[in-house]
């Protein structure tokens, strides 16, 4: 593979691949990413993050070992298994708090993870994380985040109705609370624990108070067929 490296990057890319054409513009993008996290976080990694640009879900797949088709996937402590093809580019904000966020801690709820990976992605499949939890709401596949903090029940879902949801509490945690409070929380292992001594409220209490705010806003006709189009599609 061939090698190209930025500041706080070492890419890995196939030769005569759209990511060798477009390598230039992925370290911007990346090094913008990786700035804009490290400043929300106050935390910077003594590592570079390796990305690893795949041709295909299949090959990213293989390498996570379970051979199911994925887009990405990020391996502590630096490195980001990524497609970058024609028709999927796999990069920006994601992979990169996950593993920005682990030198903080990695907490053992997958929920707050990927919470926080989606407070920076702010969309999914191009829509901002509050109109999918608005939709959700409206159409009773809601799914309360206190529900989403058990391990086992998370992964049993499925993500495009969890990581939306996830993303769009974290973000409503950080607005209405501080980063200072949900990154005392994030440090703990134990989430639910924490968020009690945190915030001084449980789980469910913090859920009630995200969907009533969730509640008054009223999502758009448009924007709410372009979400039930996207889950037809699936």
């Amino acid at each position: 593979m061939k090698q190209f490296e930025s500041s706080h990057y070492l890419f890995h890319f196939g030769e005569e691949t759209k990511a060798e054409r477009d390598i230039e513009s992925i370290a911007t993008c990346q090094e913008i990413c990786f700035q804009y996290i490290c400043s929300a976080l106050g935390v910077t990694p003594e590592f570079k993050i390796e990305y690893y640009l795949c041709d295909s879900p299949e090959e990213v797949g293989q390498i996570y070992g379970d051979n199911d088709p994925c887009n990405g996937f990020a391996a502590p402590p630096n490195t980001v298994y990524a497609v970058y093809n024609e028709h999927i580019q796999c990069i920006g904000f994601h992979e990169d708090a996950h593993l920005i966020s682990y030198v903080i801690n990695r907490p053992d709820c997958p929920a707050i993870r990927e919470g926080l990976a989606m407070y920076f992605d702010q969309k999914w499949w191009g829509i901002q994380n509050m109109d999918w939890v608005s939709v959700y709401l409206k159409t009773g596949r809601y799914i309360p985040v206190n529900q989403l903090l058990d391990k086992e029940f998370f992964f049993s879902q499925e993500c495009t109705i969890t990581y939306p949801i996830m993303g769009a509490f974290t973000d409503w945690l950080i607005a209405v609370y501080g980063m200072k409070q949900f990154l005392e929380m994030y440090r703990e292992q134990d989430i639910e624990a924490a968020m009690k001594r945190v915030y001084n409220k449980s789980p469910k209490e913090l859920n009630l108070e995200f969907t009533d705010f969730i509640s008054l806003f009223k999502i758009d006709e448009a924007i709410e067929q372009r979400i039930e189009a996207k889950l037809m599609e699936q």
